[in-house]
């Protein structure tokens, strides 16, 4: 369990969320789905993929486990329909709707472009993501990257390389913050040369920080974003509860 203590402040230019794991808690649906696929398919074993596989995309994981079923038309389809049948084993992750939410409101209210500040990208293909969105109040950000709209999935980061140059942060001396679960993701996002929040709901501190996540913590409940400074073009965020920090990002606070 984390605790009150110093918090740790960061100021980043824009914010990138994954979907899976990171804004909802999937994994029970995500499982249900391997475990049905996997029950009319002999070789394919979906305990291990369920292990291994959390935070890349379904396409990739088909065309390795079961080759003939890497259609992309069929997949699509297959995930679309995930919330409708399993989604009652999903449920958002704690503060993520809200913090999502307060990263708009200063995008849309306190920058002078009124551009948005965040995306989202995701390994999920657009009709799993926007069902999702929908489940959870979201909408659909302007900067949307899902699994069509890359050739390599995460741990590359192309995703995310690909939201920065869309927000208009391609520039290394920008900053942008990532919020991942999985490794794949952490590694993907600091590919990008994001600094990353790593959460802890598929899996524990130890594996997350060791993944390369700057910032650890169980949810998003603890994050308030205390401005946005119109020279800088930055946006400050507090986190208070967390299971470690980079020292950087405490010296912030001091």
């Amino acid at each position: 369990m984390t605790v009150e203590q110093q918090p740790a402040i960061f100021k980043v230019n824009a914010a990138l969320f994954d979907c899976d794991g990171t804004l909802v808690n999937s994994t029970g649906a995500i499982s249900e789905f391997w475990r049905n696929f996997g029950s009319t398919r002999p070789h394919v074993n979906p305990d291990e993929i369920i292990r291994t596989s959390h935070g890349c995309r379904t396409f990739d994981v088909i065309a390795k486990w079961s080759p003939e079923d890497a259609i992309e038309e069929q997949v699509t389809a297959w995930e679309a329909a995930i919330p409708d049948t399993f989604g009652h084993y999903a449920k958002a992750i704690p503060g993520a709707v809200e913090l999502v939410k307060s990263f708009d409101k200063v995008s849309k209210e306190d920058t002078p472009d009124h551009k948005q500040r965040w995306a989202i990208v995701t390994s999920g293909t657009l009709p799993l993501a926007t069902k999702w969105l929908k489940l959870l109040t979201i909408e659909r950000p302007d900067t949307f990257i899902t699994a069509e709209k890359v050739t390599k999935g995460k741990p590359h980061p192309m995703g995310y390389q690909n939201a920065r140059d869309t927000l208009g942060y391609q520039d290394p001396s920008k900053k942008v913050v990532v919020f991942e679960d999985a490794p794949a993701g952490i590694t993907a996002g600091k590919g990008a040369g994001a600094m990353v929040v790593g959460i802890c709901s598929t899996y524990d501190a130890e594996k997350v920080r060791k993944s390369g996540a700057d910032i650890v913590v169980d949810d998003l409940t603890s994050f308030k974003i205390l401005g946005y400074n119109k020279e800088t073009d930055e946006i400050t965020v507090q986190v208070s509860k967390y299971h470690y920090a980079n020292d950087e990002f405490l010296q912030n606070s001091a």
